[in-house]
């Protein structure tokens, strides 16, 4: 007889990444059960984002076309409970990081389901993992892959070789603050490199040797005067680029939280209020709307009578 169990994958895809739920397919596969039914929940904008790995794993997707932050959540609810009533289902594997799960899990527990729940690392507080170990059967979380993490640890790494250099010629002198002057003084080197004194000297002795073919001598020497001013201006340059990527704190804290904004597409406010809520930067009871009407010089709410998305103008 075949004893595997069948399991039901339900996908909250606006609250956990690729990454993850890679990972949860691998370990359940591993198990030797069998996945009955794998189903995915998010918004429009998600679908594209998920699109990979459901191709690679038969996991159907179904779009959240309507309006309101709970509109996956009910979707998914209403499913879960349907597999369970109408086929054998041993086991239903919810991948969500939100909090509202609770009633649903206890419902399902109560039809004589096993529950298992997994979350991500830095969406689910501590205190949603202690709340949600009380009501699945078992609950994990798991710690997605970070290349931007690891991108902005790079140039962390080439300062820190500088540095090392550095204290090479602070061994000669006693105080550490002599490389610092060192420092400044090379880069005052490149200013003075035009050296306006030498400019009359070079005339002066050329004037004597009217006839003399050492006169093209001065005439080398002024396209090295141009040379060396050139570069100045272009390390001039790039100053005010930097100071007009900068942008305010509260601006930087809602891209953190929400990545899919940096591109400037339109993103669903439901998926935005989430991410929001889960970084903290948004109360449970607080608005979208209100908080984007505070930043409205980088974002806009579309339309602008009964916002549905948000767009970043840029900086």
């Amino acid at each position: 007889m075949d004893h595997t169990t069948r399991i039901a994958l339900l996908i909250d895809a606006d609250n956990v990444s690729v990454d993850v739920l890679r990972e949860v397919i691998h370990r359940l596969q591993a198990s030797g059960d069998r996945l009955q039914h794998r189903r995915a929940y998010g918004s429009v904008q998600k679908a594209g984002e998920f699109a990979e790995v459901c191709r690679d794993h038969a996991i159907r997707f179904l779009p959240s076309t309507f309006a309101g932050p709970n509109a996956t959540d009910i979707a998914m609810a209403i499913d879960a409970i349907e597999l369970v009533l109408r086929q054998p289902v041993d086991e239903v594997v919810i991948v969500s990081s939100d909090m509202d799960y609770s009633p649903l899990i206890v419902r399902l527990r109560e039809l004589g389901c096993r529950v298992t729940g997994y979350g991500q690392q830095g969406k689910s507080g501590r205190d949603i993992e202690r709340d949600y170990e009380r009501v699945y059967d078992q609950f994990s979380v798991i710690g997605p892959a970070k290349p931007r993490a690891a991108a902005k640890r790079a140039p962390a790494v080439e300062v820190r070789a500088d540095e090392s250099a550095s204290p090479r010629p602070s061994a000669r002198a006693k105080a550490p603050r002599a490389p610092r002057v060192a420092k400044a003084q090379k880069l005052a080197v490149p200013v003075s490199v035009p050296v306006p004194a030498q400019v009359p000297e070079v005339p002066v002795a050329v004037p004597r040797p009217e006839a003399v073919p050492a006169a093209p001598a001065p005439q080398a020497a002024a396209p090295t005067r141009s040379r060396t001013r050139r570069p100045a201006a272009k390390s001039a340059e790039p100053a005010p680029a930097h100071a007009a990527m900068a942008l305010p704190a509260a601006v930087e804290a809602v891209l953190e939280a929400c990545p899919g904004l940096r591109g400037g597409a339109l993103v669903r406010l439901n998926g935005v209020a989430k991410a929001l809520r889960d970084g903290g930067l948004l109360s449970q009871s607080g608005r979208t709307t209100s908080l984007f009407k505070k930043l409205q010089s980088h974002f806009e709410v579309v339309p602008a009578d009964k916002p549905e998305s948000v767009r970043f103008l840029g900086v």
